[in-house]
């Protein structure tokens, strides 16, 4: 059968279909303070069959904070409690699950996200923008050299998926790149010499 734009639902529909209170979250919740809320979740984690399975989803590689979230917003969707009131029973459940993971010897994670990875991400934006914008005026301004010739090498490391992990992992330099490299530096690139520090700074 072909479906067609006429068959989809209109917008708005779900709205109309339900008079208000028919949903059980559009009643008042069954459970109003959080005391009463986490003694019910407690009560139900206590039942042996109901934490195993919830120990096999760990243990499969569900995160505990999407696992907490979806049982708390399911019983929000029951209209046991409100969603302030799951949001605030939520660390306690985390904690909990925690520390019945440890009980089992579960290896499990609290979220999927990766909170340093996430910063080394934004960094990386940053740089890559203002390298950008210093690149974009030195063009403009017609002072290519040597030094832009370096941003835009770091510009594409930043644009590029590398980490500082699989760099340190790379290897050695190869041989004929090693046997290309000048063995003595002539006098104009030797660095130039320190001036000998007297004072506090000199040495003993």
């Amino acid at each position: 059968m072909a479906v067609t734009e006429f068959g989809r639902p209109i917008p708005g529909n779900s709205l109309t279909t339900h008079k208000p209170g028919d949903r059980p979250w559009e009643r008042p919740p069954e459970l109003a303070s959080v005391e009463d809320a986490l003694s019910m979740y407690m009560t139900m984690l206590a039942n042996q069959d109901i934490i195993d399975d919830l120990m096999v989803a760990l243990e499969a590689g569900v995160a505990i904070k999407p696992l907490v979230e979806s049982l708390y917003m399911a019983h929000v969707m029951r209209g046991r409690h409100s969603l302030d009131v799951g949001l605030l029973v939520a660390p306690a459940l985390m904690e909990f699950m925690a520390a019945v993971g440890d009980t089992y010897g579960v290896n499990y994670k609290f979220s999927n996200k990766d909170a340093k990875k996430e910063m080394e991400n934004r960094e990386r934006s940053r740089m890559s923008l203002l390298i950008t914008s210093a690149l974009d005026k030195a063009k403009d301004q017609g002072e290519e050299d040597e030094g832009t010739n370096i941003l835009e090498d770091m510009a594409a490391y930043l644009e590029s998926d590398m980490t500082r992990e699989e760099a340190a992992e790379a290897g050695p330099m190869d041989e004929p790149m090693m046997e290309n490299m000048p063995q003595e530096m002539t006098e104009e690139q030797q660095p130039p010499q320190m001036p000998e520090q007297t004072g506090l700074m000199a040495r003993g």
